[in-house]
Formats: C-alpha cells, sequence, structure tokens
C-alpha cells in the first residue's frame, strides 16, 4: 500500500479535526452518525393508567405578604398565573392536579404549622382554604389538601375536613363555610397527612422544640395523647397517622381517599427501606390509600451537575420498583396502596439550574418515570413564587407569567401529548453517558428516553422523546405495532442552543412527517420532542 505524503498526511489530519469539531458544534459527529438508535413502540401492550401527575404545589406560604385573606387576592401575582396554568390541564380530559400546603403546612424547624382557622383571619397573610379552593376553580383543578401533622392535632385536621365536605348546616364548621358565602361543600376527595416527617427539619419529627406536637412544652399545648412519641419513631408516626385517617373519613360525607408519607426518594429515612415499610404499613393496616414521596435528587451525595440531575428518573424509577415491592410484602391481604403525591424538583433550594432548559427535560422525565411506573399523583414545586420573597421555584421567570421557564413549557408540551394509558415503548442503542453522581459514586444511563399513550379513544398515539444528552443529537428510528396511523405525524420540539437557556432562550419548532411503518428522526441534543399520530379508519 502506497505510503501518504507528509504534507497528504498533515492535510487529512486538519481535516478530520475540522470535522470533529464541527461534529460536536452540530450535534452530527461520526460517533453518533454511526450509531442510530431504535424506539420500538407496541400499542397492544398496555403498561399502566396515567394519573394526576400534571400537577404543581399552590404553596400557601409562597403566596406573599401583599396576597393575604381578601376577596380581590386574584388580582395580585397568583390571580395572573390563572391562565397558563389552566393550560396545563392534559388533553387526556384530565384535570391538572394542584395542592395545598408543604412543609409551611407541618411546620419547619420546630416552628408552628399552619392551622386553617387562624387562616380566616381578614387581618393575617396566611391563604385560606376557601381561597385555594377558589383557585382550583379558576383553573379547572383537582384538589389535593394537606393537614397540619407537625404542630396540629387528628381533631383540627377533621375540623377542616367538616368544613370542605360537611352538609349538616348544624354543625359549627358548615355554618361557618355557609356564613362565609359558600353553601355547597367543596367535597375535596384527596387528603395528605404530613410530608417530610421522617425528617429532623420537620416539625413533629422530635419532642422537644416549641410547636412539636409531642412536646408536652409545647407553645400551643401540644398533642397530650401523644406526648413523648414524636415521628421520629416510624410505628408512632404511623399510628398517629391512623387516628388522623379515622377521624378525617368519619368527618366527611364524600369518600376520601387519604395519603401519608412512605420514605424520602431514596428511601434512606427512618431505618432504611424494610424498616420504615414495614414499620408504618404493618401498623397503619388499611388505613391509608397511598404513601407519597419527595423527589429533590441534586446534593452533594447524588450529585450536582446537570448530567446527575439527569440521569437521577432512572434511579428513581428503581426506587418505584423496589418500594412496590415493599408494599406488596407488608400490606394486609385484600389491599392495594398506590404511590402518590410525588413533589419533586431538582433540589430543595433552588439554583441556577432550577430555571433552565436542563430542569425542563428533567421535569419531562420525571413524568415519563411516573407515567411509566403508574403514579397516582404528582406535584412539581412549585406553581409560583411570589416577586421579591427570594424562594426561586417558579414557572414563571422573575414572577413574569409572560415569561414561561422551560420547565413550564415542558409541562405543557407534555399536556397536549399525554393520553390516558401508557403503552410499550423501549429505546434501545442510545448513547450513554456517565455522571459523576456526588459522594454516592459514579453512575450511567442511556440519554434517550421515550413515552407512549393512547388517547381515551384510543384513536390518537402520542410519543415523547426526550434527548438528555448535553452535546450530541441522536437519530433514531420508530417502529410503530398495533396501530395503522394515516396522513402525516405532527411533531413538536422543545430546545435551545444549550441546555442552561432560560425562560427567554428556549423555542417551540414543529414539524411533519409522513407516517410510514418506520420513521426515521434525529432529536436535537438537550431536546424534548412529542408526536402525535391518528389511527387510520
Amino acid at each position: 500500500m502506497q505510503r501518504a505524503t507528509p504534507l497528504i498526511a498533515l492535510a487529512a489530519s486538519i481535516l478530520l479535526a475540522v470535522g470533529l469539531l464541527l461534529g460536536r458544534v452540530v450535534g452530527n459527529s461520526p460517533e453518533v452518525l454511526s450509531s442510530v438508535a431504535r424506539i420500538d413502540v407496541d400499542t397492544r401492550l398496555r403498561v399502566a393508567a396515567v394519573g394526576d401527575i400534571l400537577g404543581a404545589v399552590v404553596n400557601e406560604h409562597y403566596w406573599g405578604s401583599t396576597d393575604p385573606v381578601h376577596p380581590d387576592w386574584y388580582d395580585d401575582y397568583l390571580g395572573r398565573t390563572v391562565p397558563a396554568v389552566r393550560e396545563l390541564a392534559p388533553v387526556s380530559g384530565r384535570k391538572f392536579a394542584v395542592r395545598f400546603g408543604h412543609t409551611p403546612t407541618d411546620g419547619g424547624w420546630g416552628r408552628d404549622g399552619y392551622h386553617w382557622i387562624d387562616a380566616l383571619d381578614p387581618k393575617g397573610w396566611n391563604t385560606s382554604i376557601d381561597e385555594f379552593m377558589e383557585y382550583a376553580f379558576l383553573v379547572n383543578g383537582e384538589p389535593y389538601v394537606a393537614v397540619n401533622f407537625g404542630s396540629g392535632t387528628a381533631a383540627e385536621a377533621a375540623s377542616l375536613v367538616t368544613y370542605t365536605n360537611g352538609t349538616d348546616p348544624s354543625n359549627r364548621y358548615v355554618r361557618m363555610r355557609q356564613e362565609r358565602g359558600r353553601m355547597e361543600p367543596y367535597g375535596v376527595r384527596h387528603w395528605i397527612v404530613g410530608f417530610e416527617q421522617y425528617a429532623s427539619w420537620e416539625t413533629g419529627h422530635l419532642a422537644t422544640r416549641e410547636h412539636d406536637f409531642a412536646n408536652p412544652e409545647a407553645l400551643n399545648g401540644g398533642d397530650p395523647a401523644w406526648y413523648g412519641k414524636p415521628s421520629a419513631n416510624p410505628r408512632d408516626f404511623a399510628s398517629r397517622v391512623a387516628e388522623y385517617a379515622k377521624a378525617m373519613r368519619s368527618a366527611s360525607p364524600t369518600p376520601l381517599r387519604v395519603y401519608a408519607p412512605i420514605n424520602n426518594w431514596d428511601l434512606a429515612y427512618w431505618g432504611g427501606p424494610e424498616e420504615s415499610v414495614g414499620a408504618i404499613l404493618g401498623t397503619l393496616g388499611g388505613a391509608l390509600d397511598g404513601v407519597s414521596l419527595h423527589f429533590y435528587p441534586t446534593n452533594p451525595g447524588y450529585g450536582e451537575t446537570d448530567e446527575d440531575l439527569l440521569g437521577r428518573p432512572d434511579t428513581f424509577a428503581s426506587r418505584i420498583d423496589q418500594l412496590r415491592g415493599l408494599i406488596t410484602r407488608h400490606t394486609p391481604a385484600g389491599k392495594s396502596l398506590d404511590i402518590v403525591d410525588v413533589e419533586y424538583n431538582n433540589r430543595s433550594s433552588t439554583n441556577g439550574q432550577t430555571h433552565q432548559l436542563v430542569n425542563g427535560l428533567f421535569a419531562a422525565d420525571t413524568l415519563r418515570v411516573m407515567a411509566t411506573k403508574g403514579v397516582g399523583s404528582a406535584f412539581y414545586f412549585a406553581v409560583s413564587t411570589a416577586v421579591g420573597n427570594g424562594s426561586g421555584f417558579t414557572y414563571f421567570e422573575g414572577g413574569d407569567v409572560r415569561m414561561p421557564t422551560p420547565t413550564y413549557q415542558a409541562t405543557r408540551l407534555l399536556s397536549q401529548h399525554l393520553g390516558s394509558e401508557v403503552v410499550r415503548s423501549e429505546v434501545s442503542r442510545s448513547k450513554v453517558v456517565t455522571a459523576p453522581g456526588g459522594t454516592s459514586g459514579a453512575f450511567s444511563y442511556p440519554t434517550l428516553t421515550s413515552l407512549a399513550t393512547l388517547s381515551p379513544d384510543g384513536q390518537d398515539l402520542y410519543l415523547v422523546v426526550i434527548n438528555k444528552h448535553l452535546v450530541y443529537d441522536q437519530r433514531a428510528e420508530i417502529t410503530v405495532s398495533g396501530f395503522s396511523s394515516e396522513g402525516r405525524l405532527q411533531g413538536t420540539v422543545l430546545s435551545g442552543a444549550t441546555p442552561h437557556e432560560t425562560a427567554a432562550g428556549v423555542a417551540l419548532s414543529s414539524f411533519t412527517l409522513l407516517a410510514e411503518p418506520t420513521i426515521l428522526h434525529t432529536f436535537p441534543a438537550h431536546s424534548i420532542t412529542a408526536m402525535r399520530l391518528h389511527r387510520s379508519r
């Protein structure tokens, strides 16, 4: 074989280097072009029903001191979010779920929590249950209401249930609601008892702080029946939850679904997975309808890079599988429990990442996992942040509803492409990346994921594909079994120049493809692509 001259060899090296550089810039490197991924969809294989996973927290302490209990609250910041939140209802016809309460409901670090009667005082700034229900009505949402476990009592929780759902006008709480202008009951079905009671930062976890329910010296008197029995002990926690559930169900003519936390998403608290699930479900028996988790994976333990964040939905999926196995083993015969009330965001305190496109990818992929795993309800934290309170948790950049964050835009895109039933969708030959993983160690995951769902009438197939790779486009061939489509496939892409784009830097673009038996398509780096196919006649 003839050897290349030094000059020719040098030129070839330069051309190769330029080609590799251009490939990285435009996302079509030789590495990607030589490997085509595959997405196999089979509509005949049903995976799970889609629950109330499109939802968000409407946190009462995040409505701001300029938005008190006044009849004109909807003219202030949160009221301006109503039209945008209405648009998040899924195309399947389900309502967008809105949840009232988080840490301030129980109280944080021993401070007092939310007392619903106090919140009716027009001189206070806490949001009233009536205002929350009005918001839920305005956004056409499904309400989920939490009660104060950390510094409250079962009797207080039952009185709130009576206020919202009671029908007997001789009852003081029903009469109170009617005198405030609401004659008919609200009929709230979903109730949550406690949030992060497994952790020391939640009021009620200990018995030594000024508002812990188990503290005999608590400023508000605590809860005498539970002195010395804080929720640090999962069995005591479960026994008190059972008391709450019984009192709340007795107070409501409307059948309730009652939920309580089982652990953090990684199952690392209350002695770990086996101890916590066994203790709680063994004690509660059939008192609950579902158990809840919180999913905030970005921290020093699990990693804080973009790669870490985008890989953790897969880790969460494995934890859900683990929890389901434990629930099956410890739940009384004949009783089934849902996994519900999954609250999520990238981290427990916001940073720049929270407002970037990468967080939109994370939220979309988390929704994919929860849909596939049959999670009953989930809530992004949070709908909104009042201007100036410094939280940073918001669907709207800087409190401006005209500037929806990438996470809002990702959620809205999914809402327009989320049916009522998940069908099989498997990705193979995806590009795999390795993330640092924080102190827990490096881990690898595929970067191309997909979610396929059918509309309630079975006439539309929705396919959402997320390319979580931060650098490379990924080309894939898509095959669909059990579904004959007609005409053209309609698609929409959410993308930005970099994964760190904020509200102003992301955009939606549309495309159409022939609905052929095998569809070949390129998915841009750090993007979400949503497609709809209509069944042929």
